[in-house]
């Protein structure tokens, strides 16, 4: 009998990817899609697969509960979970509105307790079974600019960490997949700033410098999403998978300096990189060619 995975947040990007890879590996996959309107590239991307497209918008809990329902119904069990489901935000802390906030903990940390939470007695049932937390490097050291989304992550990891020590004793492995830069719509169509990014105060002078490096970093060294796919991939099929993946441009570096550089030194890194981004600011824009 197939294995059968729920996997959230599947428009585009890792959990499209994924969805793809697991079919191909043999998995009965449900994907998880705020609209089945938003289905044609899980479609596309799947075609002739047993992927099967699934109203899941992680923050409601009606949702949540019809989408276990169904699996369960149609396919008997669940025996993987991915929440791949997240939400990013750009903005300086202080430009950050409390609904904004609120936004991306919803999805980030409260949809994947709730959907994690609810799946448990169907993942037991099927133990040993997995739940995949997608988190991110931005979980494990924050930057300026992404604090809440930072915020979310340090939070899921913390969750994660909590829940594969609690899980463990009952067959449920919690892995945690920590991506850096990758090419997926969170950089691009998804992109979102927040509302304060429009008068930034005080902040003027970085904002639009840590905007152009930013957006130079992505284009410089992120990578294809494919690789975090097959990563999840790999780990479903692992019965003894550590706890954290770190994958991708930048994880070792961040890796490293938390774990053997001082904090100070850390703090002096990222300070140079705001003066940096504070005089690219400066500069005037590159004229246009008419």
């Amino acid at each position: 009998m197939p294995r059968v995975v729920l996997i959230t947040g599947c428009r585009s990007g890792f959990g499209l990817l994924t969805a793809a890879a697991a079919a191909r590996a043999g998995w009965t996959v449900y994907a998880g899609l705020r609209s089945l309107d938003h289905g044609a590239a899980l479609a596309e991307a799947t075609a002739g697969l047993d992927v099967r497209p699934i109203v899941l918008d992680v923050t409601s809990a009606e949702q949540r509960d019809e989408a276990l329902r169904r699996v369960v119904a149609e396919a008997g069990g669940l025996d993987a979970l991915v929440n791949n489901a997240g939400r990013a935000l750009g903005g300086f802390l202080e430009l950050v509105e409390e609904d904004e906030l609120r936004a991306v903990m919803e999805t980030n940390l409260f949809g994947a307790w709730a959907l994690t939470r609810a799946a448990l007695p169907h993942l037991r049932a099927r133990a040993p079974s997995t739940v995949v937390m997608v988190s991110s490097a931005s979980g494990r050291m924050a930057i300026p600019g992404l604090g809440a989304y930072a915020a979310s992550k340090f939070a899921l990891e913390g969750l994660s960490e909590a829940w594969r020590h609690e899980l463990r004793p009952l067959g449920v492995r919690v892995v945690l997949i920590e991506p850096g830069a990758y090419r997926t719509d969170i950089f691009g169509r998804n992109r979102q700033l927040s509302r304060g990014i429009a008068t930034p105060g005080v902040y003027a002078p970085w904002v639009a410098g840590m905007d152009q490096l930013f957006t130079a970093m992505v284009d410089r060294v992120a990578r294809d999403p494919v690789e975090v796919a097959d990563t999840i991939v790999r780990v479903l099929h692992d019965p003894h998978p550590p706890l954290r993946y770190a994958i991708g441009p930048s994880t070792g570096l961040r890796a490293a300096l938390r774990a053997l550089v001082p904090d100070r030194l850390t703090e002096w890194l990222i300070a140079r990189i705001l003066r940096h981004a504070r005089e690219r600011g400066a500069q005037p824009p590159p004229p246009q060619n008419p």
